[in-house]
């Protein structure tokens, strides 16, 4: 499994391979061998390197993590590649309006939205087929649907703007 580790700023490429009794970690390219055990929920005990330590993981919401070790905690945030390409694509600052884009070929299955409605942060707005695949799009921050460009049925290009969402005191 292939993810990017988004702490202070830092986009930290890691793939997780399990194997009996733990992972296979590469973090930013260099491998580690790591033993884990469950001690409780959201407690583990990991061996690396021949050295002990003990975690606490804890998700204060999807996605983000608050990571305890011995030194302190440490707030992450843990994406897949197709969060990282659909963050990639929703600049936005201020009160501008940003849109949720297909990001990759595909066909519109169904629009789980509708104009002025209000969505949050994680919540599905669309779903799109792609490579025999159905993919919820969700909305990357907390805001209103003020337009929405595609219909079921419509096959889309990778890139292409699917729903335009704005800050709540822009409601249409």
């Amino acid at each position: 499994m292939r993810f990017v580790i988004v702490r202070d700023e830092k986009h930290i490429p890691v793939e997780l391979e399990e194997r009996e009794g733990g992972y296979l970690v590469t973090l930013d390219g260099v491998a580690h061998e790591v033993e884990s055990a469950r001690i409780l929920e959201g407690l583990y005990s990991l061996l690396i390197g021949g050295e002990s330590f003990e975690v606490t993981v804890h998700p204060p919401s999807p996605g983000l993590y608050d990571v305890h070790l011995y030194d302190g905690m440490r707030p992450v945030e843990l994406l897949s590649p197709l969060e990282m390409v659909l963050r990639s694509q929703h600049g936005r600052s201020g009160a501008q309006a940003f849109s949720v884009k297909a990001p990759m070929p595909g066909k519109v299955v169904k629009v789980l939205v509708s104009v002025g409605q209000e969505v949050s942060k994680g919540q599905g707005v669309v779903v799109v087929e792609a490579m025999k695949m159905q993919n919820e799009l969700q909305a990357l921050s907390d805001g209103v649907v003020k337009q929405i460009r595609v219909k079921e049925g419509d096959t889309v290009d990778s890139g292409a703007e699917l729903i335009t969402l704005g800050e709540a005191a822009e409601a249409p």
